[in-house]
């Protein structure tokens, strides 16, 4: 049934269930990106805190950050093409 869904389906919106799935991403990027940020804080605040955990979070958080800002960028550019070509 998934095949023929893909042999039918227009490009246009096969685009747009490509933005609607980057979305999805963005937003889980997002949603983990303030809980490790939540939980950096939570560390830090802790007496004599594990600056090794502190550090690996950290740098999981920049990755992130990263992969989020790349996934936007690709998001707004097939979100211009889709406004341009359908």
């Amino acid at each position: 049934m998934a095949t023929e869904a893909v042999r039918t389906e227009s490009p246009c919106a096969m685009m747009r269930r490509a933005a609607q799935s980057a979305r999805k991403e963005i937003k889980r990027r997002r949603d983990e990106s303030l809980r490790l940020q939540g939980e950096i804080s939570h560390l830090q605040g802790r007496p004599d805190p594990d600056q090794t955990a502190i550090a690996a979070l950290k740098q999981r958080l920049e990755v992130l950050k990263a992969q989020l800002t790349e996934d936007e960028l690709s998001l707004d550019t097939l979100e211009q093409v889709i406004t341009e070509n359908c």
